[in-house]
């Protein structure tokens, strides 16, 4: 059973983690599934190849946390380990121009300078 809720960061929160408590962090990758994928699987967003599940899936911000970037449904999406962990908290621009440039087209802000 997949939970989607509006907001992924609520509750179970400490110490300023912002990645929520371990049912906020289910919820978050059923969403990336179902959003992304067909529920079951989807892939890495930035082409790499692999193909995730809810072990594997890791929600991504588009903007990274060092800009203001929450965990809100509007601001995920999937990635492997190694995309995730080679991207740091470079914007979404610098690391992959071109996967920006699709998410903005399908209508998300893609830079902290675009959402204000």
């Amino acid at each position: 059973m997949v939970i989607l809720s509006n907001t992924f960061a609520k509750g179970g929160r400490s110490g300023g983690d912002l990645r929520g408590n371990s049912a906020a962090r289910k919820a978050r990758k059923g969403y990336l599934l179902v959003q992304f994928g067909d529920g079951v699987l989807c892939p890495c967003i930035y082409g790499c190849g692999r193909v995730l599940d809810c072990a594997t899936v890791e929600a991504d911000r588009i903007i990274p946390g060092s800009e203001g970037g929450s965990y809100r449904r509007e601001n995920i999406i999937p990635a492997c380990r190694r995309c995730n962990a080679a991207r740091q908290d470079r914007s979404l621009w610098s690391f992959a121009p071109t996967v920006a440039r699709r998410l903005k087209r399908q209508g998300y802000v893609v830079s902290a300078r675009s959402a204000d």
